[in-house]
């Protein structure tokens, strides 16, 4: 088996990937020279009155059959063919390619006059794709042999040592040359080869390199990555420690164990005990994002959304009653099938959302939450009628510390922190995540927001003992 892949591509799936993807380009575009030739043939025949021989006929047709047969098989077989170094992979196909390409090359030139012959070009142009994909000392040798051959047809035909097969029609008079002429011939098209091959293989071999440095890059970045996270959680949960110490001190003199204080005092330690919160919720988000950049692994598992979410109101009903907000669920009559996807991952997300939609209301607001069916997909509708998001700040909001205008004069100060998250785990997990402003439950004085969460269902078949436990319409509001 011929060595073709450099030790750098073992593993590199990207350029797997583009073998891949130029092997069925050639396939596609092979169909299109194809039709050239029948053309070619017609058109010669019709409308330019070549006057062919009939052993050119022949031959020109049966070229046509052969790369029409040969590359509907290749077609079959490409996706059949793996990328395993050591094996016959898809690499070896791109040389199997080129090979049979010339030599049906080579059959069209020597019966159109191969000196003579308006295609020869094509060697060229067969040589700067080899050259893209294939090895140095593989497309220098088989550039040798085509130039050899090539130039051993062009001198046996001059010397009338094998027939010439030169088109009638092409020329108005006869066309005879030189020696010199030959020798030219052979020298211009040899240097037009190999230059041809030198350059486009050096650009490839350039570019490849780059590629490998790049790759090279992208791993150290990935390993400074891992370390800076590391670095992250290790600081932030040292921070973490005063702050829930100073907050447990602040809750013994709020509750009064050391004695009576004034009204003046408790409303500057129940402030103080608001922004401590607000500290240790932005710290566990930064925990939070640092871990799942660190660890990197998300779970497959069947998940009962419906479960989660009513699990998720009875969990946010008192922090939604401090605030004098309405919380509630609806369920659609008649849903039912699980989604598939990292339970974890998909809880922190939909958490923020609620937490969100508590956090930017108002007393006397509404949060509604609502999955529906749609299609092969379920939708999760977290609904507020709470501050909204102006238009030109929608895209942005997704952005890590990014703070709306909105939020500004909102009693609770965020981290900016809570959607980047959530849009890390959509972008993770290949969940659709979208934001209406204002939202569907809007008031003319309050816009509020609506976050629409898609999923996509599995097969129904393929978890069935996995099924929601309610199909009616309930709601659970306190």
């Amino acid at each position: 088996m011929i060595a073709l892949v450099p030790k750098w591509a073992h593993h590199y799936d990207e350029f797997w990937t583009a073998i891949r993807r130029r092997n069925l380009w050639f396939i596609r575009l092979r169909y299109f020279f194809a039709l050239l030739i029948l053309i070619f043939l017609i058109a010669g025949e019709t409308l330019l009155a070549f006057n062919l021989e009939h052993s050119q006929k022949v031959a020109i047709f049966s070229t046509f059959l052969m790369i029409l047969s040969y590359n509907i098989i290749l077609q079959i077989v490409r996706p059949k063919v793996s990328c395993i170094p050591g094996k016959f992979n898809c690499l070896h196909l791109s040389l199997v390619q080129i090979i049979l390409d010339l030599i049906a090359l080579f059959v069209i030139i020597g019966y159109t006059g191969t000196m003579e012959s308006p295609i020869y070009p094509f060697f060229i142009f067969q040589m700067i794709v080899g050259s893209l994909i294939l090895p140095g000392y593989v497309i220098y040798t088989i550039c040798g042999l085509v130039t050899l051959t090539y130039s051993t047809l062009v001198v046996l035909q001059f010397n009338g040592l094998i027939p010439s097969h030169n088109i009638p029609g092409l020329f108005i008079h006869p066309h005879v040359v030189s020696s010199g002429y030959v020798v030219l011939f052979i020298t211009v098209f040899a240097s037009m080869m190999i230059i041809s091959v030198l350059i486009a293989n050096r650009i490839a071999r350039s570019l490849y390199k780059r590629e490998q440095e790049l790759r090279e890059n992208m791993e150290k970045l990935k390993e400074a990555e891992f370390a800076k996270q590391k670095y992250i959680m290790g600081v932030v949960h040292e921070i973490k420690t005063p702050i829930a110490a100073v907050q447990s001190i602040v809750d013994l003199i709020l509750q009064k164990y050391l004695g009576p204080i004034s009204e003046g005092v408790e409303e500057k330690l129940l402030r103080a005990r608001k922004r401590s919160e607000e500290s240790i919720e932005l710290i566990n988000n930064i925990l939070r994002i640092s871990k799942l950049r660190l660890l990197n692994v998300t779970s497959q598992e069947p998940i009962n959304i419906l479960e989660i979410l009513i699990n998720m109101i009875d969990k946010y009903t008192e922090r939604a009653r401090s605030k004098g907000i309405n919380l509630s669920i609806l369920e659609k009559k008649g849903y039912q099938g699980d989604i598939i996807g990292d339970r974890v991952l998909i809880e922190l997300a939909l958490s923020n959302l609620i937490c969100n939609a508590i956090k930017y209301n108002n007393i006397d607001g509404v949060v509604v939450v609502n999955v529906e069916r749609d299609g092969e997909r379920v939708y999760i509708e977290i609904s507020d009628d709470g501050i909204g998001i102006p238009q030109h700040e929608q895209s942005r909001i997704f952005e890590q510390f990014f703070r709306g205008t909105g939020t500004k004069n909102c009693e609770y100060e965020g981290s900016g922190m809570g959607l980047s998250l959530v849009y890390e785990i959509t972008q993770r997990l290949g969940i659709e995540i979208k934001v209406e402003s204002p939202g569907r439950i809007s008031r003319p004085d309050r816009p509020g927001t609506t976050f629409l969460v898609y999923f996509e269902l599995p097969n129904s078949n393929s978890h069935p003992e996995t099924q929601f436990l309610r199909d009616s319409v309930t709601e659970t509001v306190s």
